[in-house]
């Protein structure tokens, strides 16, 4: 089938009770409506959604339906709508579905009225507040895509390809496609398949075959590739499978899907095996939204997120808590990192008022279907999980349900791994006869419940008040009596927060494979301890890699008052310690990367001078509220708290040159070393040494002057005139020689002119009543971020960035034409 992109000249409009609306279009998809709504204290969805509210949006769109399409099939294909769409055409309900997050398809035909301009509306229901225990985004927040061809054709999800063997001489690859014809004629045509690779092409393969009117036929071809090129996490080779279906020399349809030639094995012996070597996962749980765009889900931003966590030593990550993006799977099949795909944080257990729960019993198994057909020819996918901190699962009914759901995974794709990611504290404490009845609705609650209060927040305030326990906790026998059913139908055991059994589950349940599915990032140096020394536990994901809205507060360390399980207003982001929304690198990450063994060097971090002497008090989700500078002005005196980390011996704190402090460090410290000493301004060096005295690297953090200066870099030289290409553009509050004044923020202001507009403006603030859709916004510790979405013409845009007390900053970046057509033949994902 043709696929072309159908997100252009979109109207939105909103249908709130309040009266307000929703800017109104033309605009281009993806569109995340709620990033665009005023924060309000008032709304239900409070710090769920970092206090954005949600509504009804309405998107409309006409276009033309050629005369030459009468006979043909023509369908939409949504990737991700939130939530609770209805798609109308020509005023007729076509479809719609539930689910936020699962791609889903509209058949135009018995809509369309040919040769003449046609109408689609999208109703989005988002007004039941709350529904999402993380910032949602609202509307359409995926691409849109129209898929036309004839009657005869690959179904949209039709060609598979999988890896039957490797071996360095060859590879043996099966390529599956799904043929359909809903014609009133009976059909003979050809298929020639071809494998494109990163340096050879195998093929044409072809096949003579006749498909019945009405009649959906799998055609099966076993294909020998010479010298493959293997996917792996260290060499991320991609090819491309193309099935032609030719009447003669007439195209009749065509497709195509890019894959990777790899082989994936586990056991608790030799654990997780790519190509038969041993990988342990570094992994980073991550939300869907991409941080100062909110959930704009765009290529762009996904394979700048996607590279970012790379760089910084991740290897893996897990879609928190529902199905990931086609254009994150893209960029994890291009740099490497494998992917634990999540259909769901729900079952029939609500955890927010208006929830997936409500319609999880009658639509999970498509939207399962819909997960593994979107994910199949995705090297980087190597696990599905069906379910996170699901308490459904310490029960009868749910131990079933979990069964029914692993099977029916194997079924759809037999080739990767089924975990559920179980919370043994969690089951400890679910009452079980709250959810064993037999209805489809174990409790009864309104629109505006908020049930989260009583199960989820009642654990996460339980698992940080008890966090030094906790791992004491889940050793007890009833946390295994909860759990071992459930585990007992998957491939590997999902272990939310229970580092503790990791030892004692390999003597009491030989064979089981572990993953860490979900782990605090204080406990990052102890899991991975146990990881390396452990081949039945597989890897680890932290809480989370990449900080994200919604959640408010969880894990923001307060000066001078208790911290409260989640923020009031105006909190805003989680304030996760590892990546920050703006994907600016936390301490927290330069210590996984010693832990993981992937830096030498020390690493520089000083708690923050101005906050000298002020209480504070411990978090499991943050352990330090420290950055990477030595810039206090007005501080000098005041006591500076510094952290110095590293994988060595002895470590050595220099100032100015002179010796201040020494201590030892590596494993047994937590690879950390803390100082404390007067500040004063300068050259502040931190040296890591071996047991026999030998440097083994050195970080050098030096004060900023004086002057004040804007320094704006975009990370990107030129973009692509196609509506969805976007530039990063870090802002920096610095002194003449770049080096950042943290204690100097202030409110900037961004202008964009010309071929393009600005998406998002923000920073890494946990708290404030700022948003990401003005032009002004403060920067925080020095920094923030502004993100320009290309337009469709081409041409120059220029940035202007001003602040009080600095010379204004302009920079123009070129939009060129695309490189690529928008209207492609091949018609997979």
């Amino acid at each position: 089938m043709i696929r072309e992109s159908f997100n252009q000249g979109w109207y939105v409009s909103g249908e709130r009770g309040d009266g307000s609306d929703v800017p109104v279009g033309p605009v281009t998809l993806p569109y995340d409506a709620m990033l665009f709504e005023r924060r309000n204290p008032e709304t239900r969805n409070g710090y769920n959604t970092g206090y954005f509210p949600g509504g009804v949006y309405r998107y409309s769109k006409s276009f033309r339906v050629p005369e030459e399409w009468r006979g043909r099939s023509a369908t939409l294909e949504f990737e991700g709508v939130y939530m609770r769409s209805e798609v109308f055409v020509n005023g007729h309900l076509a479809g719609g579905r539930p689910s936020g997050y699962a791609v889903f398809r509209v058949a135009l035909d018995d809509h369309l009225v040919y040769g003449a301009d046609n109408l689609v509306e999208v109703v989005a229901h988002n007004d039941r507040e709350p529904n999402s225990r993380w910032y949602s985004g609202s509307g359409i927040y995926r691409p849109v895509h129209l898929l036309v061809g004839d009657r005869l054709r690959v179904t949209p999800d039709g060609l598979r390809v999988t890896t039957s063997s490797t071996g360095s001489a060859e590879a043996t690859v099966e390529v599956v496609v799904e043929i359909l014809n809903d014609g009133a004629d009976d059909r003979t045509v050809t298929a020639s398949t071809t494998l494109q690779g990163p340096s050879a092409i195998t093929g044409p393969i072809e096949q003579r075959l006749s498909v019945a009117s009405g009649e959906t036929k799998t055609l099966r071809q076993r294909v020998e590739v010479l010298a493959p090129e293997l996917w792996s996490p260290e060499s991320p080779r991609l090819y491309t499978a193309t099935v032609v279906l030719a009447d003669g020399d007439r195209v009749v349809d065509e497709a195509a899907v890019d894959f990777g030639i790899r082989t994936l094995t586990v056991d608790d012996r030799q654990g997780l095996r790519i190509n038969g070597e041993p990988v342990k996962l570094r992994g980073a749980a991550i939300h869907h939204d991409s941080g100062v765009i909110g959930a704009h889900t765009l290529d762009a931003a996904e394979e700048r997120r996607v590279r970012i966590l790379k760089e910084s030593g991740f290897n893996a990550i897990r879609s928190a808590h529902n199905p990931v993006s086609r254009a994150t799977l893209r960029a994890c099949d291009r740099h490497g990192i494998l992917v634990m795909d999540e259909l769901t944080d729900v079952w029939w257990q609500p955890k927010s008022g208006a929830d997936y729960s409500e319609e999880f019993e009658q639509w999970w198994e498509r939207d399962l279907e819909s997960l593994v057909a979107k994910d199949f020819n995705h090297p980087s996918v190597v696990l599905y999980s069906i379910g996170n901190e699901i308490p459904e699962t310490a029960t009868a009914r749910g131990i079933q349900r979990n069964r029914e759901m692993a099977e029916r995974t194997r079924e759809l794709d037999p080739t990767r791994l089924v975990t559920n990611c179980v919370n043994g504290f969690l089951n400890l404490i679910f009452r079980k006869k709250r959810a064993e009845g037999t209805g489809e609705r174990p409790v009864e609650r309104k629109d505006d419940a908020t049930p989260n209060k009583n199960l989820i927040a009642v654990l996460n305030l339980l698992m940080g008040v008890l966090h030094p326990a906790l791992r004491h906790i889940v050793r007890l026998p009833a946390v295994d009596k909860r759990t071992r059913d459930a585990y007992a139908a998957l491939d590997v055991a999902g272990y939310n927060y229970m580092i503790g059994r990791y030892r004692k589950d390999a003597k009491i349940h030989p064979g089981r494979v572990i993953v860490g599915s979900e782990t605090g990032p204080t406990d990052t140096v102890a899991v991975w301890r146990e990881i390396e020394s452990r081949p039945h536990v597989i890897g680890d994901f932290t809480w989370t890699g990449w900080d994200y809205i919604g959640e408010a507060a969880i894990a923001v360390l307060p000066y001078g008052r208790r911290p409260t399980l989640f923020g009031p207003w105006p909190s805003l982001l989680a304030g996760e310690p590892v990546i920050d929304i703006t994907g600016h690198r936390q301490t927290q990450s330069y210590l996984n990367e010693i832990v993981w063994h992937l830096r030498t060097d020390p690493y520089l971090a000083v708690q923050p001078v101005n906050h000298s002497g002020e209480k504070q008090y411990s978090n499991a989700w943050r352990s330090t509220n420290s950055i990477h500078s030595w810039s206090w002005e007005g501080c000098e005196g005041r006591t500076a708290v510094v952290e110095v980390y590293a994988d060595a011996h002895r470590v050595e704190l220099l100032l100015n040159g002179n010796q201040i402090g020494a201590g030892p460090a590596g494993p047994d410290k937590g690879y950390l070393t803390t100082f404390s000493v007067p500040y004063r301004p300068g050259d502040l060096t931190a040296v890591a040494y071996d047991a026999d005295g030998k440097e083994l690297g050195r970080d050098t953090l030096t004060s900023a002057g004086a002057d004040l200066r804007l320094q704006v870099r975009p990370e990107r030289a030129e973009l692509q005139a196609d509506g969805a290409d976007l530039a990063y553009i870090p802002i920096a509050l610095t002194d003449a020689a770049g080096t950042v004044r943290p204690l100097a923020d202030r409110v900037v202001t961004v202008d964009v002119t010309g071929a393009g507009e600005l998406l998002g403006f923000g920073s890494a603030q946990p708290v404030t009543d700022e948003g990401f859709s003005d032009r002004r916004h403060s920067t925080y510790w020095g920094r923030a971020l502004a993100v320009v979405r290309a337009g469709h013409e081409t041409g120059e845009v220029t940035v202007t960035v001003t602040t009080d007390g600095c010379e204004p900053k302009s920079v123009v970046i070129p939009v060129r034409a695309p490189s690529v057509s928008g209207r492609t033949h091949p018609a997979g994902p």
